[in-house]
């Protein structure tokens, strides 16, 4: 399926039909089945769920990394060789409240050190992140555009002197909503102001999410979702091919680029780093696997 590129380039973010009526159902039911676990029934928050963990393993949602649709998609963006950044899926139940600040995901980078040049047109943003939904999803907001541009004096306004995160209750110019139908797929690059917001969940959230960058070139500062220590022979072994030759693959590039968690790893610890990789602006922010996702 071909994508409006200049769309995509101009707004920050184009939507397109991926699932069918089948695989909607057939994802869907995976992720309303881990919502009925212990410790996720019944809790009014929002949860970040990556998938291809072996502690959250939800193998009815695996192939949806190598959905022909997006990868075709994505490639018409990035280019060939894709490599997953994230997999994860986020979960909330009707009735949960969810009021995220705005953003752009440079969150684990310290202020002092995000280059504004890098919200530019001319800056190379080897990363395209999505949002896969198997019910109507009405959560994601962005400003449509902010991607390419420096912030606007009322979007500094509204961000209140900081870099990173806008108080929740901060009223951005022209944020909206970017709402998709059950089985459409928005894909954005994540230098948009943006941010996740329900108050409260009318319909159950259950969206995928997932982040890649072509091994053609270095991977952003976003790929480091993934803890390497638990995809083990074991587990990824008892994958199937595909899933496993793209976990593989993920793993390769992450021991061939070894810093892109410096500031994942310093933002957790509160110590400050040198920009030491490329930077070419998943979720961002200090998450707790299975809670709270950062859009």
């Amino acid at each position: 399926m071909k994508i409006d590129i200049e769309q995509y380039h101009r707004d920050g973010y184009v939507i397109l039909d991926v699932l069918s009526a089948n695989e909607v159902a057939a994802y869907r039911a995976a992720a309303d089945e881990f919502m009925t676990r212990p410790n996720y029934r019944g809790r009014q928050k929002f949860f970040y769920i990556p998938f291809l963990l072996p502690e959250f393993d939800l193998p009815g949602l695996h192939s949806s990394i190598h959905h022909q649709v997006l990868l075709d998609a994505v490639e018409q963006i990035l280019g060939p060789k894709l490599v997953f950044d994230n997999a994860s899926i986020l979960c909330a139940d009707p009735g949960t409240v969810y009021t995220q600040g705005w953003h752009r995901d440079v969150l684990q980078v310290p202020q002092d050190q995000i280059d504004e040049g890098m919200f530019s047109p001319d800056w190379p943003h080897n990363n395209v992140q999505l949002n896969l939904a198997l019910y109507e999803d009405h959560c994601f907001w962005a400003v449509k555009g902010s991607h390419n541009r420096k912030n606007t004096p009322a979007e500094w306004a509204a961000f209140g002197g900081t870099k990173h995160m806008s108080p929740p209750e901060a009223q951005m110019p022209a944020g909206a909503a970017i709402v998709l139908k059950p089985g459409q797929a928005a894909l954005y690059n994540n230098n948009l102001i943006h941010r996740g917001y329900a108050d409260p969940v009318a319909i159950p959230r259950r969206t995928v999410h997932i982040g890649y960058h072509s091994a053609l070139h270095p991977p952003t500062f976003h790929f480091y979702g993934y803890n390497l220590d638990k995809l083990t022979p074991a587990f990824v072994s008892s994958l199937s091919p595909t899933v496993r030759e793209m976990v593989e693959l993920h793993i390769a590039r992450r021991h061939e680029f070894p810093d892109v968690t410096i500031f994942r790893r310093a933002f957790v610890s509160g110590r400050r780093v040198p920009m030491t990789i490329p930077v070419c602006s998943e979720p961002s922010g200090p998450l707790a696997m299975g809670e709270d996702p950062i859009d």
